[in-house]
């Protein structure tokens, strides 16, 4: 009996060093890090709101996960991830029988980094980020719904930045 246990803990230990591990494990923040700050996104766009939408989705979505607690300056943080919008594009996709558009394709796209302000290194940089989106209109116009895309589409893309960032996706 005292063998058959010595067997089995020791089938159980090998198997824990096989070199298999789930994906989205990875840890991609540099070691140490415990705060991190986020500025306003810069907004190259022609929606004048869309940094503050997605500067909020971003901030939320890091609250919301837990690892890092979000500071407000730069001096108190590890890491500092900021984000520029580069585009902000509406196109319609379909129109009504009355000629109206009532499906719309929304596309975002950023440039986002995350310094570590402890070395001044790049731990992580996106360029040309695109996110996109679909919206039926249900008998409204798209630009009094504007607002909840862009809650939409800043949400979509803080969760796939943020994802990327933590679980080295």
């Amino acid at each position: 009996m005292k063998r058959r246990t010595w067997l089995l803990l020791a089938a159980s230990l090998l198997s824990l060093h096989c070199g298999y591990r789930l994906a989205g494990r990875g840890d991609n923040l540099p070691a140490g890090a415990a705060t991190i700050a986020i500025p306003a996104f810069k907004n190259q766009s022609s929606s004048p709101q869309a940094e503050q939408f997605v500067t909020f989705a971003v901030r939320q979505e890091f609250i919301r996960r837990g690892r890092l607690r979000l500071v407000e300056t730069r001096a108190d943080a590890d890491l500092l991830l900021e984000g520029t919008i580069t585009a902000f594009k509406t196109t319609p996709l379909s129109y009504s029988d009355a000629g109206g558009a009532n499906f719309y394709e929304v596309r975002l796209t950023l440039d986002v980094r995350l310094v570590d302000m402890r070395s001044n290194e790049m731990a992580f940089q996106g360029s040309g980020l695109v996110f996109q989106e679909t919206y039926d209109t249900e008998g409204a116009d798209f630009f009094s719904q504007e607002s909840g895309s862009l809650d939409k589409i800043a949400a979509q893309f803080a969760a796939a930045i943020v994802t990327s960032i933590l679980e080295n996706f």
